[in-house]
């Protein structure tokens, strides 16, 4: 039950609202403005071809994402036009994966040093929208790239989760939420289901995550709904 929740999720049904959001292009994003200063390293003329590559894709794979939020906010999650926008999107990423791992096996998994912090962070988003044997075969890779620095807690811990919930576990960080309607019509967000729900905040802390036992109505996992 759980793994089809998450692949539900994966496909922009319902969770996606808010992987949309966290993947969204911030004001100082490549994707918004590519202001960063070029890579002065001496391999970076190498992979200058990757690094633009990466940027490309994961514009691409942004701008697909909103486009099918749009669908949703249209016609909702559970119409027949979210479930064409959803086949329409798997169908991009299979193409997108293709392309980068055939960079991927000319270049290497992409280094800080090589294609810059924002070309890991672009590497790292295209194999989060991976199907999940893909997705899970990149775990010692993320392990790997997380220990050097070069990714964020709050990305490797989303990593994580998800690669759980895949294999039918519970996530570990809390970073993989749903959206399911009541029969009142009301909706309500709430957590996939966590491990050891008591010490969650500790371990999300040790990631860089914000305490998240404060947002639940007491003895669920239903997220309260935010004051605007």
């Amino acid at each position: 039950m759980i793994r089809v929740r998450l692949r539900t999720a994966c496909l922009l049904t319902s969770v996606l609202y808010f992987e949309l959001l966290g993947c969204r292009p911030s004001a100082n994003s490549s994707h918004t403005a590519r202001n960063a200063p070029a890579i002065t390293r001496p391999d970076s003329v190498r992979y200058q071809p990757y690094r633009l590559l990466l940027d490309q894709l994961a514009m691409a794979d942004w701008q697909d994402r909103k486009a099918v939020f749009q669908v949703f906010r249209r016609q909702g999650f559970r119409s027949p036009a979210a479930d064409s926008a959803n086949r329409w999107l798997l169908r991009q990423d299979s193409l997108r994966l293709h392309t980068f791992q055939a960079a991927e096996r000319r270049y290497g998994w992409p280094r800080t040093s090589r294609v810059g912090a924002q070309g890991v962070k672009d590497a790292y988003l295209l194999v989060q929208h991976a199907p999940a044997p893909v997705h899970a075969s990149y775990q010692d890779t993320l392990r790997a790239t997380y220990e050097r620095g070069e990714l964020s807690g709050p990305d490797y811990a989303t990593y994580v989760d998800r690669v759980l919930l895949h294999q039918g576990q519970w996530q570990r960080y809390g970073t993989q939420s749903g959206r399911r309607v009541l029969a009142t019509g009301q909706e309500e967000d709430y957590l996939l289901p966590v491990e050891e729900l008591s010490a969650l905040d500790q371990r999300r802390a040790a990631m860089q995550l914000a305490p998240l036992l404060p947002r639940l109505q007491p003895g669920t996992l239903v997220l309260k709904k935010e004051q605007k």
